[in-house]
């Protein structure tokens, strides 16, 4: 259970570290650094990962202020000073999405490249529910912002949690793991709860997104209640640095309800965009294995292969 100390924080984070490729992941609301945990388990050798848990989650430090989008990416920026990180491949999921964001806008020197999954739409909230402002701008977890009494008593109402967490992952199995998921939604303090769903009311990325020049990937769940696939498609338009998928048969955790698909989907991506020797030479080798085959068919039909072609 390690833990960074910056200037404003107490961190706590988890880490995979077998490489030189960095990948920093930051959860969503209501979350921790256990909505990361399929990934750490499966990164493959000469990767690193780091999923920090957000200020007020987890085991990290829980002021009653600075429960903003922007507060959060301000922190992601010290927790990877703190750690003397090189420049590395950013992933936020949900919330995560946004702090991801903002700190791109400030910070895009220090990244290779940007995936968001499950993200806000860029829009802001209300274009999530067909851009009606009278209507709550979220659903699912979001609803539970309607009252400030809920507010303050979510951590002792573990059926209420785990009903939205189950609307919102419908594929994800029911075992001790979503009972740790339960937990940690449980722990956030309610200062973070009613700051984060407020300041998320308020965020649009529109403008600033045109100007980030970053290789973006936007993944969604055709089955999300919480972000609806449509409301994504502000992310890819008029640019080619962005690609949007939306996977079937998966609701709002892509990374958690399928996550060796999606381990496979992120790796490609940040190895297209990786500025690492050793992701080229991994990828020439690869390419090579999958020639060994047609290697082997000339060897046996043509005996004078290969010095005939030389």
């Amino acid at each position: 259970m390690p833990f960074v100390q910056t200037h404003k924080l107490n961190i706590h984070y988890e880490v995979a570290d077998t490489g030189k490729v960095i990948l920093v992941l930051v959860h969503g609301n209501f979350a921790s650094w256990r909505w990361w945990r399929p990934v750490l388990e499966r990164l493959p050798s000469g990767y690193s990962a780091y999923a920090p848990d957000l200020r007020g989650c987890g085991d990290t430090d829980r002021p009653r202020s600075g429960h903003t989008i922007r507060r959060l990416a301000l922190d992601l920026h010290d927790f990877a000073e703190a750690l003397s990180l090189p420049p590395f491949h950013l992933v936020g999921h949900s919330l995560g999405g946004s702090v991801a964001l903002e700190f791109a806008f400030k910070h895009s020197e220090l990244l290779q490249s940007l995936t968001l999954v499950a993200p806000p739409p860029a829009e802001g909230m209300s274009h999530s529910q067909g851009g009606n402002n009278n209507s709550s701008s979220m659903s699912g977890l979001a609803s539970l912002g309607t009252s400030r009494r809920l507010l303050r008593t979510l951590g002792v109402n573990r059926s209420m949690l785990r009903m939205a967490l189950m609307s919102v992952t419908p594929t994800l199995a029911r075992d001790h793991n979503f009972e740790a998921l339960v937990s940690d939604a449980g722990r956030m303090c309610p200062e973070a709860i009613d700051g984060l769903l407020r300041s998320l009311e308020k965020w649009n990325a529109r403008t600033k997104l045109r100007k980030l020049r970053l290789p973006i990937l936007i993944l969604g769940g055709e089955l999300d209640k919480l972000i609806p696939p449509a409301s994504l498609q502000g992310y890819a338009k008029s640019r080619s640095n962005r690609r949007l998928i939306v996977w079937p048969n998966v609701g709002h955790a892509p990374q958690l309800e399928d996550p060796d698909r999606f381990l496979r989907l992120l790796i490609k991506f940040v190895d297209e965009n990786s500025t690492e020797p050793i992701v080229g030479i991994r990828r020439r080798l690869s390419h090579l294995w999958g020639k060994i085959p047609r290697i082997r068919f000339l060897a046996r039909t043509n005996p004078e292969w290969p010095s005939s072609k030389m």
